[in-house]
């Protein structure tokens, strides 16, 4: 998953502002996220068999849960019995920048996550002594934009693999949200292939697998494909497979977002698949949410 949506501070307000970057983005380059079966067949070549979907999570699942702090206080506000089953455990995850305070509100039993879109701005923090709330997860969220230096964004898996080591020296576990858009940086140490799809790029890199070595959970930008369900079990399915050839104990989650289709159609899609979590983003869209979580709880998640 991803945003800032991820990166959402003790404040709602700064946290709208994020979801929005992060939402002009994702429009932006939707229109590069498409896969036909015949690309998919032809991609074979390059990235092994295309793996069948799995069995669908089903209602004896009980899924982990990321969301960026603003997100998750949205959704307890507005919903507070959905909020209490379902986020209210140390196995939901919500994700904020504050070096000195809880970014989850008082009463919740959610895990706090810090934040980071910077290897850099990381390394700095930890050798500085910056960080004074006692994190045991951080998240790293590189991704084509000006939070991320240009050189960690043309070489994704050595900054993963830096932001990683220094976390589990450190006593941190990762999360890792590398975004398929890195795939369009110029100067990228592995270019897509004239004509390449940004999702088979994403495969062809490994990206997924490089984040599974370095990370605990590796979150998989899967929600432009939403209302195309093929494609959002061939996307998850190739990229959870090699973050757990990378690491067996690696834990791997879909993202489904509220710009990318209806409630709905977000848990259709959500439960196509079988993840260990789901990273909900959710820009300016807390009643959407609200209402997927809704369904999913419904259907015994």
């Amino acid at each position: 998953m991803n945003a800032n949506e991820n990166f959402e501070t003790a404040t709602s307000q700064n946290h709208t502002h994020a979801d929005r970057r992060r939402t002009r983005a994702r429009r932006a380059r939707s229109r590069f996220l498409g896969i036909t079966a015949a690309a998919a067949i032809s991609a074979g070549a390059l990235l092994g068999p295309v793996l069948a979907s799995t069995a669908p999570a089903s209602a004896a699942t009980t899924p982990g849960w990321l969301m960026g702090a603003g997100t998750l206080a949205g959704i307890t506000a507005q919903d507070p019995s959905t909020a209490s089953q379902l986020l209210n455990t140390p196995t939901a995850y919500g994700a904020g920048s504050s070096l000195v305070g809880n970014p989850i509100q008082t009463g919740l039993a959610t895990t706090p996550v810090l934040s980071y879109t910077s290897y850099a701005q990381f390394s700095s923090d930890i050798q500085n002594a910056r960080i004074s709330f006692p994190y045991q997860w951080v998240m790293f969220d590189p991704e084509k934009w000006s939070q991320t230096p240009l050189n960690e964004q043309q070489s994704p898996a050595r900054y993963m693999a830096l932001f990683g080591q220094l976390a589990h020296a450190n006593g941190l576990k990762v999360i890792m949200a590398p975004a398929m858009d890195l795939g369009y940086v110029p100067g990228s140490v592995n270019p897509r292939l004239p004509g390449e799809r940004i999702t088979h790029w994403y495969l062809r890199a490994n990206i997924a697998g490089a984040a599974a070595a370095a990370g605990d959970i590796v979150n998989v930008q899967t929600e432009s494909q939403t209302t195309n369900l093929p494609q959002f079990d061939w996307l998850f399915n190739n990229a959870a497979a090699q973050a757990r050839a990378a690491n067996p104990s690696v834990q791997v989650f879909a993202e489904v977002s509220t710009v990318n289709g209806t409630p709905q159609q977000m848990a259709t899609a959500a439960q196509s698949v079988s993840p260990d979590g789901y990273y909900v983003a959710a820009p300016g869209a807390i009643p959407q949410a609200v209402q997927f979580l809704d369904v999913m709880r419904a259907a015994g998640y």
